[in-house]
């Protein structure tokens, strides 16, 4: 046998990190795409409300200004205001008195007289000397001229001040003095002063006592601020709604900041974009992305790979905020009939429900940025969307688009009546948002089959629409099958339904399936008669005659046949890749065996490598799946088994030898879902070719000149058989698989 020569590695290993930096760079455009789209959608208005004249502040309206459209905002400026007042209007916040203050500034106190009495009792001291000494009492420094007055009085003046001066200290300090405030508590020292006391010594008292007195209690920075701050939280924003055609200001009347606001919120007032608008959203659109990516990259990494889902994903994303930009900014009714369910129905069955869950939340979040913080619209975005997507089953029919907008219909009523009956109060206006809503429902289904139809034709992904209209038995592929293939289409629908259910039970595409089934063996429609299933008793065989090389050579072109066929009626890749796949790299056993025997005969070496499909294995659980239903069945159709058991036998043989040559490696399927397949192809093929009861007459006669039926008119095999199974006949070990 013959050894092809091995590939060159190093360019292979160059080829595919080209492709894996090609596809690296195509993500990374696709990123800039989406943050740069949803930026410039932020920004500018798709449909923007300008008056033919500028309004700025200080200038006068030259007509009455009406709003074109209902809306409720938040005055920042109002708001600020009143929560500056609010501020404004908390007052300091001090620190308890501290008694330990008083008592200090007391002893202080007697110490200070003490030591004057010292000095006035120091027979040898000089007059400067007492006062020198006088002088160092740094607590009297604010009053020099009261300390020298101390050293005339006589002694029993002295005392008086002594106590008076002591008394007049702890009674003050007995109180609060806050810091900053001292002068409003010495300010009363005068009344306080004993009524007995001399007149002519209380100023003197006084202004010791006053040079005496400090704070006991401070300023609180930090609660002051915490006060101030709770105040002006408990402020809520204030916000002002205006209905259609409501006159926000009057012919002639100037215009404030307040009305300037107010204009800017209804796009009424020429605005420039400043700096912190293009980075508050390019920061939406960042985070956004980021989003994306965190999914991709930490739940599902394979979408990485796949860049052309990626970018139709971004391109439908930035048509929906367009159309948001459009209708949500202008009056409510069109603002509730923005379509969000249609982009969930749409993304669902390109892209599967979680990555549909996290897009409808990114989505809400830009439309609540769109509709200037309306959560009502955001909400209602979510809900709609979301209820949408997860009522959609998987592998959906034309109804059932419909079903999942009855569903974003009904979730959509509820947010409105949640939100609108505290403050609705004309009813005709609610049933009129409410049949708005179920507007959206349906039109959102609509819209999706249309996208879905749209996108399946102009980028190649196939879509359920695509599916739907591929499944349906008039399709020009499948009448051909029927007209010059019936026996394979026969076997083929048989199949279909095996995979139909593995596939359900497993949780795989079943309508992807079903389709990849139906069309995976097209290729027998080129040759029909060169397969056993398509030829009946007494026909001749056309393998007669022909070479073990030759017969191998027209089965296995049964998969190019069939590829070729599939291109030409224009069906999915995705679909197509289902015809090479279903038989892997296994051998067309029936024509190997018989080249083997001739080959020991003659003494020569074969090249078995004629006698193996192309391949790949399966790449995918649903073609597994079809490989596994398809040997069984035939295997099962061929034996003709009589009991029960022999079917289970048959199945667990077939899918054990899969396993064995390594065809399900690269599918994805666990050794869960293998059971789970066996489990269901068993209990399906049990209902399909049950033993049936023998009544009397229905016995079929021997034909007298064919002792060995099976030799002759079965020899002539269906090429799909890649089991070999030494306990059949010739005739019967190679039906059709």
């Amino acid at each position: 046998m013959s050894v092809p020569l091995p590939p060159d590695t190093s360019q292979i290993r160059r080829r595919r990190s080209l492709s894996d930096v090609w596809r690296v760079l195509r993500t990374i455009l696709i990123g800039v795409l989406y943050v740069v789209g949803v930026t410039l959608i932020l920004l500018f208005p798709i449909l923007p409300l300008r008056t033919p004249f500028d309004l700025e502040v200080g200038a006068i309206a030259p007509e009455d200004i009406r709003t074109p459209r209902q809306i409720s905002y938040v005055s920042t400026i109002e708001t600020e205001a009143a929560r500056q007042a609010a501020r404004s209007s908390v007052s300091d916040v001090y620190d308890p008195a501290d008694p330990r203050a008083g008592r200090q500034q007391v002893r202080l106190a007697r110490q200070i007289m003490d030591f004057i009495a010292n000095v006035r009792a120091d027979p040898f001291a000089s007059d400067d000397l007492r006062r020198e000494y006088l002088d160092q009492i740094i607590s009297l420094n604010g009053a020099p001229e009261l300390r020298y007055e101390l050293l005339d009085l006589t002694d029993s003046q002295f005392e008086q001040v002594e106590r008076e001066a002591v008394a007049l200290i702890e009674e003050t300090m007995s109180g609060t003095v806050r810091e900053g405030r001292v002068d409003d508590a010495t300010s009363r020292l005068e009344l306080v002063v004993s009524t007995d006391f001399p007149e002519e010594l209380i100023p003197l008292v006084v202004g010791i006592a006053r040079t005496l007195i400090v704070p006991n209690s401070y300023l609180n920075v930090a609660a002051t601020e915490q006060a101030r701050a709770d105040a002006a939280a408990a402020i809520p924003e204030i916000r002002h709604s205006f209905q259609p055609g409501e006159v926000v200001i009057r012919a002639g009347d100037p215009i404030n900041e307040v009305n300037h606001e107010a204009l800017v919120a209804l796009g009424l007032a020429t605005q420039s974009i400043t700096w912190r608008d293009v980075a508050s959203a390019m920061l939406v659109s960042l985070l956004s992305l980021v989003l994306f990516v965190v999914y991709m990259v930490a739940w599902n990494p394979a979408w990485t790979m796949r860049t052309r889902y990626l970018l139709v994903s971004v391109v439908l994303f930035l048509i929906f905020l367009v159309t948001a930009q459009i209708m949500i900014p202008g009056s409510v009714v069109v603002g509730f009939l923005f379509p969000a369910a249609a982009l969930a129905l749409t993304l669902t069955p390109l892209l599967g429900l979680p990555f549909t869950i996290l897009g409808m939340f990114i989505l809400s979040w830009l439309v609540g940025f769109i509709s200037g913080g309306s959560f009502e619209m955001a909400l209602f975005t979510a809900i709609t969307g979301l209820l949408a997507a997860g009522s959609l089953q998987r592998g959906a029919k034309l109804s059932s688009f419909f079903l999942s907008g009855i569903f974003a219909a009904m979730g959509g009523m509820g947010v409105l009546l949640a939100f609108r009956l505290p403050i609705q109060t004309d009813s005709v206006r609610l049933a009129q948002l409410l049949f708005i809503s179920l507007l959206n429902g349906f039109f959102s289904a609509g819209i999706a089959l249309v996208l879905l139809f749209v996108v399946g034709n102009i980028t190649g992904i196939m879509t359920s629409i695509q599916l739907i209209d591929l499944m349906r038995p008039d399709h020009p592929l499948q009448r051909r099958m029927q007209r010059e293939a019936l026996g394979s289409y026969q076997h083929t629908l048989s199949v279909a339904n095996l995979v139909e259910a593995a596939a359900e039970e497993i949780g795989a595409n079943s309508l992807l399936a079903r389709v990849g089934t139906l069309y995976h063996d097209v290729g027998k429609a080129s040759n029909p008669g060169f397969f056993i299933e398509n030829r009946t008793e007494g026909q001749p065989d056309p393998h007669e005659g022909l070479s073990p090389l030759a017969s191998a050579r027209i089965i296995r072109a049964h998969i190019a046949d069939g590829v070729r066929l599939a291109r030409k009626y224009r069906l999915p890749q995705q679909i197509i890749n289902y015809i090479p796949e279903h038989h892997g790299t296994t051998t067309i056993a029936f024509f190997l065996n018989i080249a083997r025997e001739q080959a020991r005969e003659n003494g020569i070496r074969l090249d078995e490598s004629e006698f193996y499909y192309d391949g790949p294995i399966p790449q995918t659980r649903e073609s597994a799946i079809l490989m596994l239903a398809d040997g069984c069945e035939s295997a099962v159709r061929a034996n003709r088994p009589s009991a029960e058991d022999e079917i289970e036998a048959i199945v667990n043989r077939i899918i054990q030898h899969r396993i064995d040559q390594h065809q399900l490696d690269d599918s994805g399927l666990t050794l869960t879902d293998i059971r789970v397949v066996k489990d269901t192809f068993v209990r399906t093929l049990k209902g399909m070719y049950h033993p049936r009861v023998k009544y009397p007459g229905d016995e079929r006669p021997a034909l007298p000149d064919a002792p060995d039926a099976g030799l002759t008119d079965q020899a002539a095999p269906s090429g799909d058989s890649t089991l070999p199974q030494p306990d059949l006949q010739i005739g019967t070990q190679n039906s059709s698989a």
